[in-house]
């Protein structure tokens, strides 16, 4: 599960980077405006999207605490991707092993 970890680590990271890197050029609503000027700018988006809703999905079934769970996806639908690596790697520390990462945990070990 360390590897995962600090891959999960890696990539939020690098995320984080791109964004601070972006911001610093031009304002969220400028870069929207490009891109949805573009047909393949909005598929892109749509694929964002659909990917968002499947985590908030997956994110609602395997968190144990429903307020928590939709803290968390509330954040997902306004910070994207950065929510998806932190939820992961907030689970990455708590697993112990690969299904507890990705399958809901069974009611007698939820804490």
């Amino acid at each position: 599960m360390l590897r995962t970890t600090i891959i999960c680590g890696i990539l939020l990271g690098l995320l984080v980077a791109a964004i601070l890197i972006a911001g610093s050029h031009s304002s969220v609503l400028a870069g929207l405006r490009y891109v949805i000027a573009n047909p393949w700018g909005v598929v892109t988006l749509l694929d964002l999207g659909v990917g968002l809703l499947f985590v908030a999905v997956w994110l609602a079934l395997v968190e144990p605490n429903p307020w928590r769970a939709a803290a968390w996806i509330a954040a997902l639908f306004i910070l994207g991707n950065v929510i998806t690596l932190a939820y992961l790697l907030s689970r990455t520390c708590r697993a112990r092993r690969w299904p507890d990462l990705f399958l809901p945990s069974r009611p007698s070990e939820r804490r």
